[in-house]
C-alpha cells in the first residue's frame, strides 16, 4: 500500500494588532533599559513641557492643547525616525552616499540663513504653522556616523590605518564643512558640541599607527581647556579681548556665569531668575504646576531652561530622577561598547554617550550658572522637535549595534561551549 502523505499544518497566523506590533518594534535583542528609560524621560519632557505652557494660558487659552499636541507629533515623528534607521540603514550603502550625503547636509544648514534670526542665531528653517526644523541638530548623528563609516571602511581596507589622515580624511571634511555652517548660523553652543563628538570619535580606535595623533589631541584638548579656564574664569583677559569682537555676546554670558547678579534686569534677568527658580525647590517641590518662573519670569521655560522648572516643581527628587536615567543610558551605552571588539560599533555608542552627556552637562551646567549659558537643550525634556529626532535617530543606531553585539559576541554560554 502506498504511504499517505501526511499533510502540513498551517500554523495560525498571528492577530493583527500583533503583526502591526512586531512591523513598528525594533529589531531584536536591541536593550530594554534604554528603551525604559527613553520611554520615561519623554513621558517627564511631554508632562513638563505642557506645565511650562501653563503660564502662556493668560495670553493664549488654547496654548496648552496645541502644545501637547504638537508635542505628540514630534514623538511620533521622532519614533519613525528612530525605526528607519534601526530598520534600514547599513553602512554598507551609506559609504557610497557618504560624500552626497555630506554635502547635502551643508546646503541644508546654510538654509537657516534665508530665515529671520532667533536669539541671535540662524539656527532655524521656519515652516508654516508654527513649526521649525534646525539642521544643525541633525549634523550631530552625521557626524557619529561618517566616523563609524570610516572604521567600517578600515575594516574592509587594512591599508587605511596605516596613516590617520588617510583613516580620518572623511570624517575631517565632514566636521569643516558643518563648523563652517555653524559659523555662518551663529550658532556655536551647538559647534561646540559636533565638535566634541568629532573629537571623542577620533579617539576610540586603538591602531598603533596613529596612536602618536591621538596622543597629541589628549594633549591638545588638554591645553585649551587649561587655557580656557585661566583666561576667561580665573582672569578676565579672554572675556576683555572678546567684547571687542563679533563674539561679544559670549563674554557677556561669561561674565553672567562668574555674577549674573551684576544685570539682574538685563542680561543676566533669565539666569537669575532660573537660579530663584532652582532655590525654591527644596527637596520635593512646589508640585507638578506649582512654578511661579514660568509665568513671564522665565522667557524660554519650555527649552533652555525648562530644567529650572523641573526642580521648582519636583526639587531634588525630579532632578535625581533626570540623573538616574541620564545615567542608565551612558552606563548602557559604555557596557556594550566594552563588550564589542568592532571599532565601529564601539564609535557609534561612545560618541552617542559623548552626545547625551554634553548636552546635559551644558544644559545643567548652564542653568545652574555653573558654565556660561550655550542654548543648549535638555534631550528628551527641552521643547523641540529636532533634537528629539536626532536623539531618536542616533539611538536606533545604537539599539542596532547592540543587536549585532549581543547576537554576535554575546551569545549564551550555552552556545559558547559548543
Amino acid at each position: 500500500m502506498a504511504k499517505t502523505k501526511k499533510k502540513s499544518k498551517k500554523l495560525p497566523k498571528p492577530p493583527v494588532i500583533q503583526r502591526i506590533r512586531r512591523a513598528f518594534s525594533l529589531i531584536s535583542k536591541s536593550d530594554p533599559w534604554i528603551n525604559v528609560s527613553v520611554m520615561i524621560l519623554v513621558i517627564c519632557g511631554t508632562i513638563m513641557i505642557v506645565s511650562t505652557k501653563v503660564g502662556e494660558t493668560t495670553t493664549d487659552s488654547m496654548v496648552v492643547l496645541t502644545t501637547f499636541i504638537k508635542q505628540l507629533i514630534f514623538i511620533v515623528l521622532s519614533y519613525l525616525c528612530m525605526w528607519t534607521i534601526n530598520r534600514l540603514f547599513n553602512f554598507k550603502w551609506f559609504t557610497h552616499l557618504e560624500n552626497l550625503i555630506i554635502i547635502v547636509a551643508f546646503f541644508l544648514m546654510l538654509l537657516p540663513l534665508a530665515f529671520s534670526a532667533s536669539g541671535g542665531s540662524h539656527a532655524w528653517i521656519r515652516l508654516p504653522g508654527g513649526f521649525t526644523i534646525q539642521p544643525a541638530e541633525f549634523a550631530k548623528p552625521l557626524m557619529i556616523m561618517v566616523c563609524a563609516s570610516s572604521l567600517y571602511q578600515a575594516h574592509k581596507n587594512p591599508n587605511m590605518t596605516k596613516n590617520w589622515r588617510f583613516l580620518f580624511r572623511k570624517p575631517f571634511f565632514c566636521w569643516a564643512l558643518m563648523m563652517v555652517g555653524i559659523v555662518f548660523q551663529h550658532d556655536y553652543g551647538t559647534g561646540f558640541i559636533i565638535s566634541t563628538i568629532f573629537f571623542v570619535c577620533l579617539l576610540v580606535p586603538a591602531y598603533s599607527n596613529i596612536r602618536q595623533f591621538q596622543k597629541f589631541l589628549k594633549w591638545g584638548i588638554g591645553t585649551l581647556v587649561v587655557a580656557g579656564v585661566l583666561l576667561f574664569w580665573v582672569t578676565d583677559i579672554g572675556t576683555s579681548i572678546m567684547e571687542h569682537t563679533p563674539l561679544a555676546h559670549i563674554a557677556t554670558r561669561i561674565e553672567n556665569a562668574k555674577n549674573p547678579y551684576t544685570d539682574v534686569y538685563g542680561e543676566g534677568y533669565q539666569p537669575v531668575n532660573a537660579l530663584y527658580g532652582i532655590g525654591s525647590g527644596g527637596l520635593f517641590g512646589r508640585g507638578i504646576g506649582g512654578s511661579l518662573r514660568k509665568y513671564g519670569y522665565l522667557t524660554q521655560a519650555d527649552n533652555d531652561y525648562i530644567l529650572a522648572v523641573i526642580i521648582e516643581e519636583t526639587g531634588i527628587f525630579g532632578f535625581g530622577l533626570l540623573v538616574l536615567l541620564y545615567g542608565i543610558l551612558l552606563f548602557r551605552l559604555f557596557y556594550y561598547a566594552f563588550k564589542t571588539h568592532s571599532f565601529t560599533y564601539k564609535t557609534v555608542l561612545t560618541g552617542t554617550a559623548a552626545y547625551l552627556f554634553v548636552h546635559f552637562f551644558l544644559n545643567v551646567g548652564g542653568v545652574s550658572g555653573l558654565i556660561p549659558s550655550t542654548g543648549v537643550p535638555l534631550l528628551f525634556i527641552s521643547n523641540g522637535g529636532s533634537s528629539l529626532m536626532a536623539i531618536f535617530a542616533t539611538l536606533g543606531l545604537c539599539q542596532q549595534c547592540i543587536s549585532q553585539i549581543r547576537i554576535k559576541e554575546m551569545k549564551p554560554r550555552a552556545y559558547r561551549r559548543r
